[in-house]
């Protein structure tokens, strides 16, 4: 089992440091503008976990919008609390969408790029967005700036514990595998009267160059580059390494 099948599901959401829904208005609103969207707009949403971005932007603009995960826990909980009759939720790998020249625009959010351990894997994502949209579509990814991570996550809170509930906690072991520019997260779970549960996720961080030449290599080009949400200008110290691009061949 990959470990983004143990991960996502209902039992460690809280693990997994969901933005609050005042930071998912701010993405959202961000998303928005950024990708022009309006109700005639279709949206494929990768990665779209329990639904907290398509929800609000299915409210704030009702447009025709797709979201693809491979959680069973998470579809189920973006069916039950996150849907409107603009949404429809699929259950799909990104590196398969298996629809062509359709969307207007595709999101890549909270750092769900860079799951899978050969970087051919990775860079089939890419072209798989590359089909899924239309001549001109839009490609948001929004990704974890490395350096914040290292020096933030790993340099200053390497290892602490974290309350999940009354009865359980985990210990958690930020990590940067600098040979294979990997960031390595590790919880252990301990709960009264159970064993020891050992969760965790090993995502490849890719450079803003690495990027770039990604989606340029797949017939994109780049538009806009942010470090976070409020459109500040990335740089080392930024949380996040947002990518504006535009698909302008087909592969």
């Amino acid at each position: 089992m990959e470990w983004f099948e143990k991960l996502y599901t209902k039992d460690y959401i809280n693990l997994c440091s969901f933005g609050s829904p005042e930071q998912t208005q701010i993405e959202v609103k961000f998303i928005v503008d950024v990708l022009g969207l309006s109700p005639d707009s279709k949206l494929l949403d990768i990665c779209c976990g329990f639904g907290r971005h398509a929800f609000e932007i299915s409210n704030l603009v009702k447009c025709q919008i797709v979201g693809i995960d491979l959680s069973d826990d998470y579809l189920t909980i973006a069916r039950e609390k996150y849907s409107t009759p603009n949404i429809k939720y699929v259950k799909g790998d990104m590196r398969d969408i298996q629809i062509e020249n359709h969307f207007d625009a595709i999101t890549n959010l909270f750092t769900s790029f860079g799951f899978f351990n050969e970087d051919e894997e990775n860079e089939k994502v890419i072209q798989e967005v590359n089909k899924a949209l239309k001549e001109d579509g839009l490609f948001l990814l929004d990704y974890e700036n490395k350096f914040h991570f290292v020096f933030n996550d790993v340099l200053k809170k390497e290892y602490y514990w974290q309350k999940i509930d009354d009865n359980k906690y985990c210990i958690i072991h930020n990590k940067y595998d600098i040979v294979n520019e990997r960031e390595i997260f590790s919880a252990k779970i301990i709960e009264v009267g159970k064993d020891e549960i050992n969760i965790g996720y090993n995502i490849r961080l890719y450079s803003l160059p690495e990027l770039q030449s990604m989606l340029k290599r797949n017939g994109f080009e780049i538009i806009n580059i942010w470090g976070d949400f409020d459109k500040t200008a990335y740089s080392i110290n930024s949380r996040r390494l947002i990518i504006l691009s535009r698909k302008i061949k087909n592969l």
